[in-house]
């Protein structure tokens, strides 16, 4: 059997190798610098926890004023949207008004997410769900239904 020294020795020797490799797959994986240049000009002071490569796009995580926020953008650097949660109390009177009114009035909300996105500045996105079923609403501030789409339980 090697020796201690030995082993070390070897395993120092396999991983010197797999470093390069690794800051190579690291470095592809950085966003475009449109990307980059975007976040910092939208988001001066925000204290990022990540970037992340996704299939389709770039998530980044961050922090801005105590509050936690996602930014994502498309492979070519420009801008999809920002979102983060938000309590289900600051809804509008609009949307809570729309809700009640609507085909979702007996159905429960779950979760609220502000979005922002270079077609609309605010949006919401309201998870609502009743029995089995969870329904994802985006509504304007306006009280207006743009998109619902199944989500999943």
């Amino acid at each position: 059997m090697p020796s201690f020294p030995t082993l070390l020795l070897r395993a120092v020797i396999h991983a010197s190798f797999l470093l390069p490799a690794t800051a190579v797959r690291a470095q592809g994986d950085q966003p475009p610098a449109a990307a980059k240049d975007h976040f910092a000009q939208q988001y001066p002071g925000a204290v990022v926890k990540e970037w992340e490569k996704k299939t389709k796009h770039y998530k980044v995580e961050f922090k801005l004023k105590d509050e936690k926020y996602e930014a994502h953008y498309a492979l070519d650097g420009a801008w999809v949207r920002t979102e983060h949660d938000v309590p289900k109390s600051t809804l509008p009177p609009t949307i809570t008004g729309a809700l009640k009114a609507g085909k979702y009035a007996s159905w429960k909300v779950k979760d609220v997410e502000q979005h922002a996105t270079p077609q609309h500045a605010v949006l919401y996105k309201v998870e609502v769900e009743k029995d089995e079923r969870k329904m994802e609403v985006f509504f304007t501030p306006d009280g207006q239904v743009l998109r619902e789409q199944e989500g999943s339980k």
